[in-house]
């Protein structure tokens, strides 16, 4: 009796489990992750247990919220929520409402949308590629935290190999989403993958595979949304930030035409010439799995879709001067000078021809390190600064021939993640080691040379705001370490700026009227001083009396015969006479 009992008991449970689930409330097995962010407008994923309609609160104060937009596809456990008619540059707050027991927001939950394009302001990014799961994973990520502190993170990059054992959804929700939705990179900087080899190998190898996990993930800007030009592909694409035109590609899948971007020319190709035509924002970043040059876990003068990749992109690239290219697939760390017209092997290269700049850009004071210096639109290409970043997870021993001779930085065996901040025309990044360290670092200016020395005159009295045409820190001759100082020399002076490390100096020569340009000035005589200073008619300074005493003939006396400005100080107040003296 009791058996029987317990038995409908359980099938009762079950019946009233499906039939009021939604009642108790669903569970958020996904945390939240952004997508597509634009000026005025971002998409908010992520996934509950059990199919529900959902909505998502949102308010420029974290302690008030109104109602965004429901799903529009009914009940669903995969939410997808486009907010729009949103402020540039604004942070917003959000919390999910998957059901009136099922919330989830804190003033730690909130996005940031793009600025206006072109604007000049500083963004941030992080950029990780090949997450092999494991202690290495978790340790990049925790030294980015340790490293970054609580200072916002406006993108979130990846170059591939997001996961890894297939590909499947299992693994993207164990070995990425569940990675890092432990701090505040999901849910608070929009997310742009890249696609690689391990993200393809539960499946066939062709773009836009609506089976597969990758595509099923995550929400790309395929018909220009975000900026850029529409590429009709989620596993290519583009998108603007600020003053930064931002390309992913595949470099590793089949496209519609039954192409890879290696194999000659392909409508990815086709589309990555047109958008880069397209382009008029300063600085331009590529990033995509496969790297053109390489001598870590991989040969890129072995591989022969690494060689052929190399043979296509590297000239177009050259062609429309980018700036950086980023990608993984390597399990090391390496880090170029520019190179320009490098498309064979490693044989090939030439430092004279290769590298466009004769330092190490680190500007971090050691030798031969001042930053590198680009132009928006040489007569000369720039080069192309070249990163693989393959050490999100994985790491490993590189080839024979390590470091690749074009690098200027390598590291193999140790796990990290790469930091780039840009604002206006200078760009700064780092590599971040498992510990939160920098091991290598560079800077780019961009359209900056030290001025020749610069010759002005101001009326005596008056100031002049001089300032140092670079952006970054500052050593002046007098000491302080401002951009820009106003002065008010009271006779011909000379400033210089440097920075800190040298590398760079500007010279301003101030030039000072006399008193007379700038001053009414009375005839008298006798009056008494605090202080007086004595002036040709040219502006030269002929005596000084630095103590009290008044205008005697002692004084004058001394002076040849002629006209004369006599700037006198009592009481604080400054006020100036012109003098005729006559002989004695």
């Amino acid at each position: 009796m009791n058996q029987r009992f317990n038995q409908l008991f359980l099938v009762f449970l079950c019946f009233f489990a499906i039939g009021f689930g939604p009642i108790f409330g669903q569970k958020i097995t996904r945390n939240p992750y952004l997508q597509e962010v634009t000026p005025k407008s971002i998409t908010i994923r992520y996934r509950t247990d059990l199919p529900t309609p959902s909505q998502i609160q949102y308010s420029l104060n974290p302690t008030t919220f109104k109602l965004a937009k429901n799903t529009n596809s009914g009940n669903q456990t995969e939410h997808i929520i486009k907010i729009d008619s949103l402020e540039p540059n604004r942070t917003y707050y959000y919390k999910i409402v998957a059901s009136p027991t099922t919330t989830l927001g804190d003033s730690t939950y909130f996005f940031k949308t793009a600025p206006n394009p072109g604007s000049k302001d500083k963004f941030s990014v992080w950029c990780i590629g090949d997450m092999y799961p494991g202690t290495t994973q978790l340790n990049v990520y925790e030294g980015f935290k340790k490293f970054n502190k609580n200072k916002y993170t406006n993108l979130f990059l990846t170059v591939g190999d997001n996961v890894y054992g297939g590909g499947t959804d299992d693994d993207f929700q164990a070995n990425f989403f569940k990675v890092y939705e432990n701090g505040p990179l999901l849910k608070q900087s929009p997310l742009f993958t890249s696609i690689g080899n391990h993200d393809y190998d539960a499946y066939q190898k062709n773009q836009d595979n609506p089976d597969m996990a990758y595509f099923q993930n995550f929400s790309l800007p395929k018909n220009g949304q975000s900026g850029g030009l529409a590429s009709n592909s989620e596993a290519y694409y583009s998108f603007d930030y600020a003053n930064t035109h931002f390309i992913c590609l595949d470099s590793y899948a089949w496209g519609k035409d039954n192409m890879r971007i290696f194999d000659g020319p392909s409508e990815q190709l086709a589309w990555l010439k047109n958008d880069l035509k397209a382009n008029k924002h300063p600085w331009t970043i590529v990033y995509f799995h496969y790297p053109p040059y390489t001598k870590g876990t991989y040969d890129s003068d072995i591989v022969p879709e690494l060689t052929k990749l190399r043979e296509i992109l590297t000239p177009v690239f050259d062609e429309f001067n980018v700036d950086m290219v980023i990608s993984g697939h390597s399990h090391v760390f390496e880090r170029s000078r520019p190179l320009k017209g490098l498309i064979g092997p490693s044989a090939e290269f030439s430092k004279k021809n290769n590298w466009t700049q004769n330092s190490s850009g680190k500007y971090d004071k050691s030798d031969n390190s001042c930053p590198f210096i680009f132009q928006t639109n040489p007569k000369e290409k720039n080069g192309v600064l070249y990163v693989v970043n393959g050490v999100g997870g994985a790491t490993g021993s590189p080839r024979a021939g390590f470091p690749h001779p074009a690098m200027e930085y390598s590291l193999a065996g140790k796990g990290g993640s790469f930091y780039f901040e840009i604002e206006n025309k200078r760009l700064d990044a780092k590599f971040i080691d498992e510990d939160g360290q920098v091991q290598d670092q560079f800077t780019i200016m961009k359209d900056f040379k030290p001025r020749d020395p610069i010759s002005q005159t101001i009326n005596y009295l008056d100031k002049i705001e001089i300032a140092a045409s670079w952006q970054g820190d500052y050593v002046w001759s007098t000491g302080d370490k401002v951009a820009s100082l106003k002065v008010g020399p009271t006779e011909k002076s000379i400033f210089t700026v440097s920075d800190p490390q040298g590398c760079f100096q500007e010279k301003f020569e101030i030039n000072v009227n006399a008193p007379l340009s700038i001053h009414q000035v009375k005839e008298e005589i006798n009056d008494a001083f605090d202080s007086l200073l004595i002036y040709n008619m040219l502006g030269q300074k002929i005596k000084e009396f630095p103590e009290k005493g008044h205008i005697s003939k002692r004084i004058t006396q001394e002076l040849n015969p002629g006209l004369y400005l006599f700037l006198i100080e009592k009481d604080g107040i400054q006020r100036v006479l012109k003098i005729a003296i006559g002989s004695f």
